[in-house]
């Protein structure tokens, strides 16, 4: 259960109403592809379909996530759309808004279940929301939405021990299966834009997107193994192109790789580019599995770094998250019937498009 508290409505309205202004917009604003973004996700003219159209046209370009870029540019993450006035409009505040985010979740999983969506990005639009600086209110803010959507109380700097899962419909060979796989929801706002944790920024307002990279990975190669070379491969080039401008207090990048010990295997021995970082671990100035990173809404340096950040579940069959987060795992047919609503009449192997 979420726990008690002002609604998420309650929140933004106190927030429109006599909350603070970021000093860095008006000093310098957001980057070009951030305002651009704005100007399509804030105009009230324009249409629902055309603003997630704008918004993941940025994802496919802007985001810094190699996995994200190329799951948008495959049309692979499925959007949920909120405006500050249509959550502001809703009689039942926080029932409503959780509805809301779980009929959208549930057309995610059954996307997803026949391959053709790995990505659940719960987007809420508001030109207040971006303009309020990166401290308590704005925290909240993001704390509560985040509740809404995982269901349970979510406090600073944790990892969530219960998992979201989404399932996928395979079939090898002659053989059928049905798999599920864990995801990780991350949360990314536009306060980040021009900021140390840059890499976390997103147009439009707060962004929760909960990815599910061995899923994605298996659509790649529907009759086969995921390719998780090409997955670390990924996860790799996000760490060491983190965004560094700016960061001078910090004298690194919010993430960064780790040089290789000499008696570590990695899979990338022959690679002359990554063969000489860690395979198995990388450090940054916020843990990148927390939910609520308090890191995030200070002003001031990061107190901690974290220098054990884990790349092992990836590649590595015998890490403890390797099975649920990458490999998958067998799922039965009442789980998927349950969590993505489907008539006990209906083929779970059954293209979508067809139905």
């Amino acid at each position: 259960m979420v726990t008690s508290g002002p609604h998420f409505a309650e929140l933004l309205l106190a927030m429109k109403l006599r909350g603070p202004r970021d000093p860095l917009r008006s000093r310098s604003g957001f980057s070009d592809d951030i305002q651009q973004a704005n100007a399509i996700l804030h105009n009230a003219r324009v249409p629902r379909l055309r603003k997630i159209a704008a918004y993941r046209d940025w994802l496919k370009t802007e985001q810094p996530c190699v996995f994200g870029r190329s799951a948008a540019g495959k049309r692979q993450v499925f959007i949920c759309l909120l405006d500050e006035r249509e959550i502001l409009s809703m009689r039942r505040g926080d029932t409503d808004l959780r509805d809301t985010i779980e009929d959208h979740r549930r057309v995610w999983k059954r996307h997803a279940l026949h391959g053709q969506s790995s990505s659940f990005v719960i987007v809420v639009l508001s030109p207040m929301l971006c303009v309020v600086p990166p401290g308590p209110e704005l925290k909240e803010a993001c704390r509560r939405l985040m509740e809404l959507y995982v269901g349970a109380s979510v406090p600073d700097d944790t990892i969530l021990t219960q998992h979201e899962y989404v399932y996928l419909a395979k079939t090898v060979g002659e053989k059928r299966l049905l798999l599920k796989f864990a995801t990780l929801p991350n949360i990314f706002c536009p306060q980040g834009d021009k900021r140390w944790w840059h890499d976390h920024r997103t147009p439009g307002g707060i962004m929760i997107t909960s990815n599910a990279l061995g899923h994605f990975m298996h659509c790649q190669n529907p009759s086969g193994s995921p390719d998780t070379r090409r997955a670390l491969k990924q996860a790799f080039m996000t760490i060491q192109n983190a965004f560094a401008s700016g960061s001078r207090r910090l004298r690194q990048p919010a993430t960064c790789l780790d040089p290789r010990p000499t008696d570590e295997p990695s899979p990338f021995d022959s690679d002359p580019t990554y063969s000489h970082f860690s395979a198995r671990q990388y450090h940054g100035w916020f843990h990148t599995d927390h939910l609520i990173p308090s890191a995030f809404f200070k002003e001031s340096q990061p107190g901690h770094e974290y220098r054990d950040l884990d790349f092992s579940y990836i590649h590595d069959p015998e890490a403890e998250d390797h099975a649920e987060l990458m490999a998958g795992e067998p799922a039965t047919a009442y789980e998927v019937k349950r969590e993505v609503w489907i008539p006990d009449n209906k083929d779970l192997f059954t293209d979508i498009s067809r139905e």
